[in-house]
């Protein structure tokens, strides 16, 4: 073989070389990314499961005559839970200022009455409120006659990106934002006072559970200052109150003539039970959040979701 020949032959085998090197790293680092992924992948389902796991365990324990103050360990077949419990009613339903099952809704003047006054609680400017609140309930009912200062389809249709109203329950609170009138700075206010609980049902509150920051939501059902919400809140006994009529009768409150329906908006025990969790299994710890019936046995699920409670 001529010395030109030998020259060219070992560049052609250093050229193969060096293509397979560059294809064996590849292959190397395909192979540990997806070592990585299956991982990941084993981690995510271990975690799911011991958040899937301790759910009913959580639904067991319901109802409490009082929610833990604190987080709490679960251990499951699959791993262990942290959960915090916190009641998940003590809000104004938006979806009250509707009434009926899914599909069949109207208009509830009672509930839109008392959006409109928690959002004049929260400074909003009353006639805006009361737009507002309609709205909501137009947005919710059936029909396409607006509510007194309402919007309907037709008043969505003129946005610059035309969209329709739902005719539905709304799934969560972030919906909202949706509604005509219902600005950033009105929806992060309103917002920590506010619920989209899945039935038209009217807030009913627990009076035990409520704390002086849900005053306005208090002071909204029974049409009351907030100051007065706050106090008739701070005047709870140590052992809690034992019914609903030991807390209208309250010298704060005694004499009030108030409607059978808003007397039927306080309660003594905690129906709807707001969860948290993040699991403690090796490799990936999950969040996981969501509400239980607890009116029902055994407490039903009514909302999952993956990540932080917001």
């Amino acid at each position: 073989m001529k010395q030109d020949e030998k020259g060219a032959a070992l560049i052609n085998v250093l050229v193969l070389v060096g293509i397979m090197a560059a294809l064996s790293t590849s292959l190397f680092d395909r192979l540990r990314l997806a070592r990585h992924l299956d991982a990941s992948r084993a981690a995510i389902d271990a975690a799911r499961s011991a958040a899937l796991a301790a759910e009913p365990m959580i639904a067991a324990r319901l109802p409490l005559p009082r929610l833990p103050a604190g987080p709490f360990r679960l251990d499951t077949p699959a791993g262990s839970a942290r959960v915090q419990l916190a009641p998940g009613g003590n809000c104004l339903n938006l979806n009250s200022t509707a009434s009926g099952p899914p599909g069949r809704t109207a208009t509830r003047p009672l509930g839109v009455e008392q959006l409109a006054r928690l959002l004049t609680l929260l400074e909003v400017p009353a006639d805006e409120a009361a737009r507002i609140a309609s709205a909501t309930a137009d947005w919710i009912d059936m029909d396409q006659q607006p509510g007194n200062g309402g919007a309907e389809d037709a008043a969505y249709a003129r946005a610059a990106t035309p969209y329709r109203t739902a005719s539905t329950l709304l799934a969560e609170v972030s919906e909202w934002r949706a509604i005509a009138g219902v600005t950033p700075e009105i929806h992060a206010r309103a917002a920590p006072h506010l619920c989209a609980l899945p039935e038209t049902e009217l807030s009913r509150l627990n009076i035990n559970s409520l704390t002086p920051g849900d005053a306005p939501v208090l002071a909204a059902i029974a049409n009351l200052p907030i100051a007065t919400a706050r106090d008739a809140i701070a005047a709870r006994p140590a052992t809690g109150w034992t019914s609903p009529d030991q807390f209208w009768t309250q010298p704060l409150l005694a004499g009030r003539q108030l409607p059978a329906d808003v007397l039927r908006q306080i309660d003594v025990k905690d129906r709807f039970v707001r969860f948290s969790l993040a699991t403690a299994t090796p490799g990936l710890p999950l969040e996981a959040s969501g509400l239980f019936d607890a009116g029902t046995r055994p407490a039903r699920l009514l909302v999952r979701r993956w990540g932080p409670d917001t």
